[in-house]
């Protein structure tokens, strides 16, 4: 019997000890690797940021004309309208290092939600803050190498609508891609809500 009940007690101990069926190592773990996904997310876009607005500083001083500069302008201001917007809606907030795993998983379930919201509005807060100044950098261009070859207008007109496909097009991937992701978080929320469900139907 003593051995018997030995088996029984290291059967018990081995047993998940939540109401999920999942251990909170194994949880927490999937939690910091997601993490870390995000934080170098967030540093590749704050350095691309950086790299942006050290080309266009540099076009303010290059160029003459206005309206080139002041599209310059307009997509610094939008370079950090988009890196502000990143850090208050997709910036990371670690868990607490002795939340229990009930908790953590709702913590989790919160900042996926926060990460799939902020995909699903990039139109709003990441690609249309640089449209203003993109449009009034080349309209700018277009119009200081007009100045400069007043027979060339529509042979400029012509090359300007090429670069202007190629923007178009990245926007739209980039949307595309982002849309994409926000379904991929969306599907990790509903498999987080069914081990609830699980978990409270349970006795």
């Amino acid at each position: 019997m003593a051995d018997e009940s030995e088996d029984l007690k290291n059967l018990w101990q081995s047993q998940p000890s939540d109401p999920y069926g999942i251990r909170r190592g194994d949880f927490r773990q999937k939690m910091r690797k997601f993490e870390r996904r995000i934080f170098w997310r967030n540093v590749r876009e704050y350095a691309a940021g950086a790299v942006v607005i050290a080309a266009f500083t540099r076009y303010e001083w290059k160029f003459h004309g206005l309206l080139v500069r002041l599209g310059s302008g307009l997509i610094i201001a939008g370079t950090l309208y988009v890196m502000y917007q990143l850090h208050r809606r997709a910036s990371l907030r670690p868990a607490p290092a002795d939340m229990g795993l009930s908790p953590c998983i709702e913590f989790h379930r919160k900042t996926l939600e926060r990460q799939r919201d902020a995909l699903q509005t990039i139109w709003s807060w990441y690609l249309l803050p640089f449209v203003p100044g993109l449009t009034v950098f080349v309209v700018g261009s277009i119009l200081d190498r007009w100045a400069a070859h007043p027979e060339n207008l529509e042979h400029l007109i012509l090359n300007s609508l090429g670069p202007s496909a190629i923007m178009a097009a990245v926007f739209l991937v980039a949307w595309r891609l982002n849309r994409r992701a926000a379904a991929r978080l969306q599907a990790q929320i509903d498999e987080l809500n069914d081990l609830g469900d699980n978990g409270d139907s349970r006795p």
